[in-house]
């Protein structure tokens, strides 16, 4: 799926778009998502550096190789030789996942540098202007998000109801294209909104529950919060499965996450200190990853390297 979609099917219109914006503009460096294939092939026409940004943990090696064979006939349109994994690692790799968490060895990207990831959620929005939960104002606070793609309103209902029995306050966001009121009305302990900035907001958490999005699983570790991860799709699994394997958190796959199961969790990781310190170690170990501004000086250098 990922080489059909990412290579077959949304590269060929994101070349045919970037193609005359580059002749025109003569970018000296090219950076590119993970996922997004045709900023290589602009970069190696122009003969410029090639960088690509990761979004989460290194997609697995068989999966961009097969982009790889997807991406030939695309290559050679431009008249050029197809790339190892469609040229993604032929230059340097920008990584923003944990170290600890990544899953796998990296030995087919020869040169990889680290980023801290830095949370963007929009202008600032102070702590005492957030959408609280108005009761119980002295209980733990649990944040629960499915994202802005899997964010069925069955799934989100079924989990407030259970959610809700517990002595927290919830908040819980459906996502800008959601519709709050399809959960139902809520007691008073329980806060329905579209979108809530999460960097304020995790600041307020105790234990936030999601999908295990690239996004909102590594802004939860970045604050040293313990999560429930129930994945859903892409990405999500290996996510839950890498915060699982540290200790930050609990991972429940598809069929596994019944009511009493969720409520269990939620409880283990409230009442059980061990989670919340395996997440401050992870915090701890990406605040000491270089930052976007030192990172800025390596892309400086990659600028001005001649690229053969």
């Amino acid at each position: 799926m990922f080489a059909k979609l990412f290579g077959a099917l949304m590269a060929p219109p994101m070349l045919a778009g970037l193609v005359p914006l580059a002749h025109d503009w003569r970018p000296d460096l090219v950076v590119s998502d993970a996922a997004e294939f045709a900023g290589p092939i602009i970069a190696a026409e122009l003969g410029v550096p090639g960088i690509t940004k990761g979004f989460g943990a290194l997609l697995p090696e068989r999966r961009v190789a097969r982009v790889e064979e997807e991406l030939a006939p695309l290559w050679r349109s431009r008249g050029l030789e197809p790339r190892l994994y469609g040229g993604s690692y032929d230059h340097l790799y920008l990584d923003p996942y944990p170290p600890e968490l990544q899953p796998q060895a990296a030995a087919h990207v020869p040169r990889r540098q680290l980023m801290r990831p830095v949370s963007y959620t929009g202008p600032h929005v102070p702590a005492e202007e957030l959408p609280l939960p108005t009761a119980r104002a002295e209980r733990p606070l649990i944040y629960m998000t499915m994202g802005t793609v899997y964010n069925d309103a069955t799934l989100l209902r079924g989990l407030v109801t259970v959610l809700a029995d517990l002595d927290v306050r919830l908040l819980v966001t459906v996502g800008p294209q959601g519709d709050p009121e399809l959960l139902g009305e809520q007691p008073a302990h329980v806060r329905v909104e579209r979108y809530v900035p999460q960097d304020t907001l995790l600041s307020r958490c105790d234990v936030v529950v999601s999908h295990a999005g690239s996004g909102t699983s590594i802004s939860t570790l970045e604050h040293g919060l313990p999560q429930l991860c129930l994945p859903q799709g892409a990405d999500q699994f290996d996510n839950a499965a890498a915060i699982s394997s540290v200790g930050a958190g609990i991972a429940l796959m598809p069929g596994k996450a019944t009511g009493d199961a969720v409520w269990t969790a939620v409880e283990q990781l409230l009442a059980q200190k061990s989670y919340r310190r395996a997440a401050r170690r992870q915090s701890a170990s990406i605040a000491g990853m270089p930052s976007p501004d030192e990172v800025c000086s390596v892309l400086e250098n990659w600028r001005n390297q001649p690229i053969g």
